[in-house]
This record gives structure tokens, sequence and C-alpha cells, in this order.
């Protein structure tokens, strides 16, 4: 047990400062390719007819899906609070966001969740985050209790990379190499939404072909680098994306990026 909660806190000390160095990185990929935008506008399409108005965005980096979030229920007035660990990631979320009226940064532990916010929520989003947080269980928890009567839960989560038939485009082209995804396999978050009082679970599957420069963009971000390299400093990683992005579009063309949507409904 001692051992499991050191390797947590290594981990989410880790992802702390690869976020930190992340900033940078995340907004000139979003400025180009839209991703997490376009995720959190497909979330709020699957939560319909739900129409939130306090809203918390869990995981929020700097601030791509709060602004998607109010700009999309802007006609709603809707109060949002949005908590991530990464001050640099707040920095820019605030100023993404400074003109915004009803909306909220907190720095704090989204795997504690309870220990920030007292009141309900109509809905919790966890745009492209839950599969960072070893904790993730304990999260998802204390977000259904913060949940209204009838209120959602809003999860993107990050699949991989695959080829036409589905199959792991990493592994495809190079069975050697490991890449870590993220700290939680989709079976253990399925099998943990199950176990929420009073919710129900839809799934919907999320794939899109990707380019030579959208997959080299994203895996360049410090975040997911990390994952393929994560004892090589980050500007030594650089070439080796590249390098890796090439051969995998040779190898396996074309290449798939996939996300599972997941909705969760309280009864």
């Amino acid at each position: 047990m001692a051992a499991a909660r050191e390797f947590e806190h290594r981990y989410k000390a880790a992802v702390e400062k690869n976020f930190d160095l992340s900033a940078d990185a995340y907004d000139r990929f979003e400025e180009q390719h839209h991703l997490f935008e376009t995720l959190t506008c497909k979330q709020l399409e699957l939560i319909e007819p739900s129409v939130p108005e306090r809203i918390l965005d869990v995981g929020c980096g700097t601030g791509i899906s709060t602004l998607a979030l109010h700009q999309a229920l802007a006609g709603r007035s809707p109060n949002i609070y949005a908590i991530d660990v990464s001050e640099r990631m707040l920095l820019r979320a605030r100023e993404r966001c400074r003109s915004l009226p009803g909306v909220y940064f907190i720095r704090g532990d989204a795997e504690n969740l309870s220990a920030y916010f007292k009141e309900s929520f109509d809905a919790i989003f966890y745009t492209a985050s839950i599969f960072l947080l070893p904790g993730f269980a304990e999260s998802l928890r204390q977000a259904s209790s913060l949940l209204v009567p009838g209120g959602v839960l809003s999860i993107s989560f990050y699949t991989g990379l695959f080829d036409e038939k589905g199959d792991d485009a990493i592994r495809k082209a190079f069975p050697e190499q490991k890449y870590t995804y993220g700290a939680v396999p989709i079976g253990e978050l399925v099998s943990c939404l199950d176990t929420l009082p009073q919710c129900r679970t839809m799934r919907v599957d999320y794939r899109f072909e990707v380019s030579r420069e959208f997959l080299f963009a994203f895996l360049s971000i410090p975040a997911q680098s990390a994952g393929l390299y994560p004892k090589i400093p980050y500007l030594e990683r650089i070439p080796k994306v590249r390098e890796l992005c090439d051969l995998l579009l040779d190898r396996v063309n074309p290449v798939y990026m996939g996300w599972e949507f997941m909705i969760v409904r309280k009864r």
C-alpha cells in the first residue's frame, strides 16, 4: 500500500511538471487543430437535452474547454468553475477567459474535489483529463456526489492511435515501443463508472484520420511525449518524436486518433 501511494505521489508530481511545461505547446497545437474545443462541443452535444447552468470543468488546462463551454452556453449565463493542478496552465486559462462573467478558476487536486466545492453542479466535464488521474476513481466518486439529481458527468477519454482495422497503430509499427496513453486503463474506468450509485452510462466511440503534422504537433507536447520517452529530457524527445511520426505514417497509413465519450446521468 505504501509503495502504491509513493508511486501515485511521484506520478502526480511528474504530471504536474509536464503540464507546467506544456502550456505553450497545448495552445500552439489548439490554434492549429482545435481538438480540445471539438471534444468539448461534442461532449455538450451528447448531454442534450440537458442544458446546465452550473458547471465544473475538471482538469481545465489552459482554459480551452472552459471557453468552449461558456461560448456554447452564453445565452444561459452559466456559472463555470474550473480546476487544474498546474499554475502555469491556469495563468493561461485566466488570461483566455479574463473577460467572461461567471467563470472561476481554482488551483487544486482533481482527486479531492470535495475539498474545494460544497455546492452541487448540473454538469461536470472531464475533457481529455480523466486518463491522467491515477486516483480517478476517487475523483469520480466525489464528482458524482456533487451532481444534482438529473445531473450529468461528461468524459472524453483518449483511447490511442489505430489503423483502418482498429488495431493499435504504434504497436503495429513499433512492436518494441512502449506508449503510455495515461494512468487509467479504459476497462478500469468503465468498471468504476458502473459502481457509481444511481448513475447510468452511455458510451460513444469517436475516431478521425490524422495527418503527419497533426500527429507530430500532438505527440511533441511535453505531457504527451513523456508517454513515449519518459526518461529523456524534453528537447531531446523532439527529433525522436519527428522520426517516430514519419516512420509510423510510412508503415501504417492512414492513422486514426481514437476517443471515447462517456456520458453518465444521475437519476
